[in-house]
């Protein structure tokens, strides 16, 4: 039997594709659960704004973890649609608000820096844990005006919560396309504006 030689550009396609399955592909065993959750979402009418409060699981796979405490910034990123309800066709998309907060890990002070990338405000943790509480607890967070509504019709709010990938550093961007541990987000979580 003879074996003819490969040829070059075959050669590094087969290695690249190796590489790529060896290096992103994700742990065999199964996992717990998602990493993002949405435990609740609710809105107040307050002043003529509707307000909402909302409660998110944060968990950080090993992987973005290490690349957190390893200088890499990442954004959570909290998007909510408000949608018309319509008996007879498809929903009527009405508004998207999306809130972004910058987590970074300063190693030498051992501190947490959150940054609301909507404000500019910041906040800084000792604990993980307590950066974790902080992203996931939204509290009276100005959604949009009544007025806007038409009072006859149902509204619902959808909400959802992940990892802004477009925020990454370029090389990790390629693994967060191709790994969910990179990448997190949270099913949809819908409820009625009203």
């Amino acid at each position: 039997m003879i074996i003819a030689p490969l040829h070059p550009l075959r050669l590094t396609g087969l290695l690249l594709a190796g590489w790529l399955m060896a290096g992103f592909a994700g742990p065999a065993e199964a996992k717990e659960g998602p990493l993002f959750s949405v435990d609740f979402a609710r809105t107040q009418l307050v002043d003529g704004v509707y307000q909402l409060n909302a409660g998110i699981r944060y968990q950080l796979s090993p992987a973005l973890s290490d690349a957190l405490h390893n200088g890499v910034a990442l954004v959570f990123e909290v998007q909510v649609d408000v949608h018309r309800v319509r008996a007879w066709w498809l929903d009527a998309h009405v508004a998207t608000v999306v809130q972004r907060y910058r987590l970074e890990y300063h190693a030498l002070s051992r501190l947490y820096l959150v940054t609301h990338l909507n404000t500019g405000v910041q906040h800084s943790f000792f604990r993980f844990s307590s950066v974790l509480a902080f992203l996931g607890e939204l509290e009276a967070l100005p959604l949009m005006d009544a007025s806007l509504l038409n009072r006859e019709s149902q509204y619902d709010g959808r909400l959802r919560a992940r990892i802004a990938v477009d925020a990454l550093p370029l090389p990790l961007r390629v693994r967060a396309y191709l790994s969910p541990d990179w990448s997190p987000v949270s099913d949809w979580y819908t409820w009625s504006l009203r």
